[in-house]
């Protein structure tokens, strides 16, 4: 027996080079960015994020009820704001067994 849920999965890139990356990417934006994820994850909007081990890419999971509903929560994200991370939606389905 197994359950399937809808959910969207961004897949995180940074875009721009990364020596602009690492000079625009500030204390002040990074508190702000962690500030913001983990409001989303304590509301259960996110169920996970994070970056891959390599440091190439990053993944987060929204638990949202519509692909509309994960493109406002990126837009709002502050390193996407800023122009140094973007994020593609897809969505995807968590299957649970039993």
């Amino acid at each position: 027996m197994s359950t399937e849920r809808k959910m969207i999965m961004g897949w995180v890139k940074v875009c721009v080079a990364p020596e602009v990356f690492t000079s625009r990417y500030d204390e002040h934006l990074a508190q702000r960015e962690k500030t913001y994820l983990a409001g989303l994850q304590r509301s259960g909007e996110i169920s996970l994020s994070g970056p891959l081990a390599d440091g190439s890419a990053g993944l987060v999971v929204y638990d949202v009820q519509s692909l509309k509903e994960a493109e406002v929560l990126v837009e709002n994200q502050p390193t996407v704001l800023a122009g140094l991370l973007s994020v593609d939606l897809h969505e995807m389905f968590a299957v649970t067994y039993a």
